[in-house]
């Protein structure tokens, strides 16, 4: 019986402590990413998911530390990672949110779109979100008419 509550209280305390080394690898990340040492902010994201993969914080916080080294694409995977874990409707709307900021960015419009919508799902009350998906609609609409008459002036040709 000692044995058995031994072995508990232990597997507890280690349960604990890697908790608490992943917690601590985000806090110096997010001193990095004040500081706006977006590389090293990075690595300290990287330490905290090698020790909980899952970690939807981690997740995030790597996708915009990605963002601000403009690697796009690696910063959107990782924001896609912490949507599928993250619980909470209002961390999953800012997740949406850089996704649909990195792919309007990019000129990605209906991706944008996408992303923005999903984000108000989550978030209805955002303004920022609501103004960047009309913005987005209005942008894409625009790149359509272009292409059209662009299309009509070849067939012309």
């Amino acid at each position: 019986m000692n044995r058995l509550l031994f072995l508990v209280l232990f597997a507890m305390t280690s349960l604990m402590s890697l908790a608490q080394a992943d917690r601590q690898y985000i806090r110096y990340g997010n001193r990095h990413f004040h500081q706006q040492n977006f590389v090293k902010a990075e690595a300290e994201y990287r330490k905290s998911l090698s020790v909980n993969p899952e970690n939807p914080q981690a997740l995030y916080n790597l996708g915009c530390a990605l963002m601000m080294q403009k690697k796009d694409s690696a910063a959107v995977q990782q924001f896609e990672k912490a949507a599928r874990v993250e619980k909470a409707r209002m961390r999953k709307a800012k997740i949406y949110h850089n996704i649909g900021y990195v792919c309007q960015s990019n000129k990605l419009y209906g991706d944008a779109i996408k992303a923005y919508k999903e984000s108000l799902r989550n978030n209805p009350s955002d303004d920022e979100t609501r103004y960047n998906l009309a913005l987005c609609k209005r942008l894409e609409k625009k790149n359509q008419n272009k292409n059209k008459n662009q299309n009509k002036k070849n067939q012309q040709n």
